[in-house]
């Protein structure tokens, strides 16, 4: 076979140039990972949590609250010297004073001192454990219809052309992963485990609706709590009550990471890089296109003159990746893993060479033993 010039053709060159220059292209990452359900960070929160939820709840603060009302005589159930002073100054609540100067009422005011759970700290106690019991729901869910999956899509489209041709190209790989019999095994009993510990934790909602404070607020319906929370005494100073703000965070919090993990784009300077490697892969398969002549000779040439190209290309590319993450490398790291790799890959050539010379000459010995009886 003839001999190849290592130094590349200008005109090859200059066409590639063209080439990398007016191409514009875009690439799309997805990855749709069940990686949420495999964290069960949320149920270890919850769980600390509950039984200083549960304090609370047994024992509620409440307040209490001054209602007057002026009601008949014979419905009124206190009557206190501010009923009397309001007794004065509204006469047309008196009936008649008869003979003795017995004065007889027809209304009274009628002050009452009533307990309501109806204060801020247990309305956010309210609020908390209605998330609480919605977050647990849904995740409940998921648990029960969880399927292991990790399934990645890359799409790629670019144009440009040379100094002949117009060029496009799309692209679209997709991965999924194998079932693992033993993963799946280790992930459901876990998930075993996980729903016994959501079943007790769902036995401290039960108890909670049935509980005196509750079902109060829920008869008034009491409107939930927006943030942010107020920094009351009690909830800065009352030990349980610290502990469920810090649960209200978290469960907030946790709603708004990207916990679906499905990621449409990979950061900007990781699609740099690897949308390079693509322009570089579009670049060599319009080399292989290139090199589709009917002359074998012809199409053996055309591409010995692209490798040579291309080794340049990709040489100038690794060592810009290496360097952009970090990595110090020199001329001769380059030249050593080159001729190494040469080496190795000769090496295996002439093992190959030996093994079909053995192979031959062990051939003809034998076709030479069995000519002599016929001679």
């Amino acid at each position: 076979m003839d001999s190849v010039s290592l130094e590349p053709n200008k005109q090859e060159k200059e066409n590639n140039k063209t080439f990398l220059k007016k191409l514009e292209s875009q690439m799309a990452y997805k990855s749709d990972y069940s990686g949420d359900l495999i964290s069960f960070d949320w149920i270890d929160e919850i769980e600390a949590a509950c039984p200083y939820i549960d304090l609370i709840v047994r024992n509620p603060k409440f307040a209490l609250i001054r209602e007057e009302n002026v009601v008949k005589v014979e419905k009124a159930k206190k009557i206190t010297v501010a009923s009397v002073k309001n007794l004065a100054k509204h006469t047309e609540n008196i009936n008649k004073v008869n003979k003795n100067k017995d004065v007889e009422v027809k209304k009274i005011l009628d002050v009452r001192n009533e307990e309501t759970y109806n204060i801020y700290e247990n309305r956010l106690l309210y609020t908390l454990i209605d998330q609480l019991v919605r977050f647990v729901l849904k995740k409940e869910e998921l648990l029960n219809n969880f399927e292991l999956s990790d399934n990645k899509q890359l799409e790629y489209a670019a144009t440009t052309e040379n100094k002949f041709e117009k060029l496009n190209i799309e692209v679209k790989i997709t991965s999924k992963v194998l079932p693992s019999v033993v993963v799946d095994k280790n992930i459901q009993e876990e998930i075993k485990k996980i729903k016994q510990r959501i079943k007790r934790i769902k036995q401290y909602f039960s108890s909670w609706e049935k509980s005196e404070m509750i079902k109060a607020l829920n008869k008034a319906h009491v409107p939930f709590v927006n943030p942010p929370i107020k920094k009351t005494n009690i909830i800065l100073k009352n030990p349980n009550f610290r502990i469920a703000v810090q649960l209200w965070e978290f469960i907030t919090n946790y709603d708004y990471e990207d916990k679906d993990d499905k990621k449409e784009n990979i950061d900007d300077d990781a699609n740099d890089i690897l949308k390079g490697f693509l322009d570089h892969s579009f670049l060599i398969d319009y080399l292989v296109l290139d090199s589709m002549v009917s002359s074998k000779r012809e199409q053996k040439k055309k591409m010995a003159q692209h490798a040579i190209l291309l080794l340049t290309e990709e040489l100038k590319r690794i060592v810009n990746l290496l360097i952009s993450c970090g990595y110090k490398i020199t001329e001769e790291d380059i030249l050593k893993l080159i001729a190494k790799e040469i080496k190795d890959d000769s090496s295996n050539r002439l093992v190959g060479t030996d093994d079909v010379k053995k192979k031959f000459k062990s051939a003809m010995e034998e076709y030479l033993e069995r000519t002599r009886e016929y001679l």
